[in-house]
């Protein structure tokens, strides 16, 4: 689900830009939602649907929606990343049961309304609407105008020891760096990073861990035991090393 989302996110961000285009980025979503919902629905139901009922189930329409939906869902997925490793297969289930619910949720209502083709693809432009357009405002734009907020309020700030301590070794370049990559992580916007958020965070750096390593990470920067990292705790994880990377590092492998 992280590689999905942050899928979306890469393609709406190369498409809108990191800041908020709420009109631009409604009729673009919306002029892209449609064409899909036209393109998939007149294909997977329109198409597909019969023709699988007529070949594999002697014209029994349920037969046919359900293998239309089976290759809807395996077209939306990487069939290779089964046979890459177990947790690329693992992902790759996950991705393929998510379409498989999507997939058959239009097929019914094709079903459903009489074999109205008008129904599937007004629901499959409205889910696909929301997607483009919730994550252009939410988890990109808004996501980066929160991180960029944070990051550069009261800077300088004296009181906070632990700023100050790393602004001395590190300078103020990089204290506003790892601020900014801490609010970044910080996708529920609480001011502090869960280890789900952190494990989350680390997969889209392109640092994949599993959930044991994301516990001992966790574990290493929660300095006072609270089961959160705020800003403090991450300064002083990421601060002898320089980068979130060689923090990770040095937590699971040791320094090098």
């Amino acid at each position: 689900m992280a590689g999905l989302n942050l899928s979306t996110n890469m393609a709406v961000l190369r498409m809108f830009g990191p800041t908020r285009k709420p009109i631009i980025a409604f009729l673009l979503s919306l002029l892209m939602a449609g064409l899909t919902g036209v393109v998939e629905e007149v294909t997977f139901r329109g198409q597909l649907v019969p023709v699988l009922a007529q070949r594999l189930g002697d014209g029994d329409i349920v037969i046919g929606a359900a293998a239309s939906t089976l290759v809807f869902a395996l077209l939306h997925t990487n069939p290779l990343g089964f046979f890459k490793s177990r947790e690329a297969a693992l992902d790759n289930l996950v991705l393929l049961l998510l379409q498989i619910v999507n997939g058959g949720t239009f097929c019914a209502l094709y079903l459903a309304t009489g074999y109205d083709l008008a129904v599937p693809i007004v629901a499959h432009t409205l889910y696909d609407l929301y997607i483009f357009y919730k994550t252009h405002l939410v988890e990109v734009a808004g996501q980066l105008e929160y991180a960029q907020r944070e990051a550069t309020s009261a800077l300088p700030n004296p009181t906070r020891d632990i700023e100050t301590k790393w602004r001395t070794k590190r300078g103020q370049e990089f204290v506003q760096e790892a601020k900014q990559s801490f609010y970044l992580m910080d996708t529920n916007q609480d001011g502090v990073l869960s280890r789900k958020e952190l494990r989350i965070a680390l997969f889209s750096y392109g640092i994949n861990v599993s959930r044991i390593q994301s516990e001992e990470l966790a574990k290493a920067a929660d300095l006072d035991d609270s089961g959160e990292i705020d800003l403090d705790e991450f300064l002083e994880f990421i601060g002898p090393t320089g980068s979130t990377l060689k923090a990770v590092r040095n937590t699971l492998l040791g320094p090098i």
